[in-house]
């Protein structure tokens, strides 16, 4: 995986009309329905999709978000989705995502996570198996190469 996407940007989709709330963007709730599909299809590169779930009876669960809003979206935008692993530990995965107008590139949202590896046995956290651990271990080694996105790590707060 040393010849990974940094960032991982293989994700696009578009603006659904029934996503559009009465002041006429995407309503707040479908920027993280496309952030999670974007989670889904890198997931998938890690064998950590719903075939792992399936198969192995564990999750990533998102453990705590956060979510800049920087531009609206408009029906039939379509949109571009980049992904970077700021941190993996044996249980904890810190993710950023941002979203783009795929037409002209501007930023538009910005999310972060932390997901944690939990067992769906027992509702407990548990380590990355491997070789899902090797993966993420690798990807995050990809994405060091690089800044993280400056907004990652804020906080919400009223500025003084």
């Amino acid at each position: 995986m040393s010849d990974f996407p940094t960032p991982y940007d293989r994700f696009e989709g578009v603006v659904k009309p029934e996503w559009i709330d009465p002041n006429g963007h995407m309503n707040l709730a479908y920027y993280l329905v496309m952030f999670d599909h974007a989670l889904d299809l890198i997931s998938a590169e890690w064998d950590l999709d719903w075939a792992y779930t399936k198969r192995e009876n564990c999750s990533p669960f998102a453990a705590e978000t956060h979510t800049l809003y920087e531009q609206e979206l408009l029906e039939g935008e379509r949109v571009r989705i980049h992904s970077w692993v700021i941190a993996v530990d044996a249980k904890r995965l810190h993710i950023a995502q941002e979203m783009y107008r795929a037409h002209d590139m501007r930023r538009a949202c910005c999310w972060e996570a932390m997901m944690l590896h939990v067992d769906l046995g027992s509702r407990k956290v548990v380590p990355w198996p491997e070789p899902q651990r090797s993966r993420l271990d690798a990807t995050a080694a990809a994405h060091a190469r690089v800044a993280p996105p400056d907004w990652v790590g804020r906080k919400v707060g009223m500025r003084r």
